[in-house]
């Protein structure tokens, strides 16, 4: 009897579908984007994962969607502007210290990590959507929704002339 459970339980449990949900898609970044001019944890977090996404984006566009796509470098650029931000932001506010080039490249590199452990996280995501459907947002809302509100946050910080 026992076999048999073990048995049925093993073909169930491989029969159905197993979807680990994503933490990009459980965690939407509007969440933290709300909460960043009330806290500091969630501006670096909000900037760290924008970052991430425009690096992936700028990525995604140049290796799957077309080699020098006119676009790659814009969102790469986007995502260097957030990074920058966020390691003056960290010096000047809050480690309250003085915005010198070595605390900036010191600073700057100490933020990569995370940064790239979002843009894997991100293009990993996009590969998959480009090779089911041939887009990379398109027909992935919590991804296009997480892209329009970095566009929106980009903007807030650097409003265009």
């Amino acid at each position: 009897m026992k076999k048999l459970l073990i048995a049925l339980f093993i073909s169930l449990v491989f029969a159905s579908p197993i979807h680990a949900e994503d933490p990009l898609v459980a965690d939407p970044i509007l969440k933290h984007l709300q909460l960043a001019m009330e806290d500091d944890k969630h501006l670096e977090y909000s900037l760290k994962r924008c970052a991430g996404l425009f690096l992936a984006s700028g990525t995604a566009l140049h290796k799957l969607v077309e080699e020098n796509h006119p676009d790659a470098q814009v969102y790469v650029d986007l995502g260097e502007d957030l990074m920058e931000f966020l390691a003056e932001y960290q010096i000047a506010v809050i480690n309250e210290s003085e915005l010198t080039q070595d605390e900036f490249n010191k600073t700057y590199r100490s933020n990569i990590e995370e940064v790239q452990r979002m843009n894997k996280r991100y293009q990993s995501r996009m590969r998959k959507n480009f090779s089911t459907s041939g887009t990379l947002t398109e027909d992935d809302e919590p991804l296009a929704n997480d892209v329009w509100h970095c566009l929106g946050f980009h903007e807030q910080l650097f409003p265009s002339n």
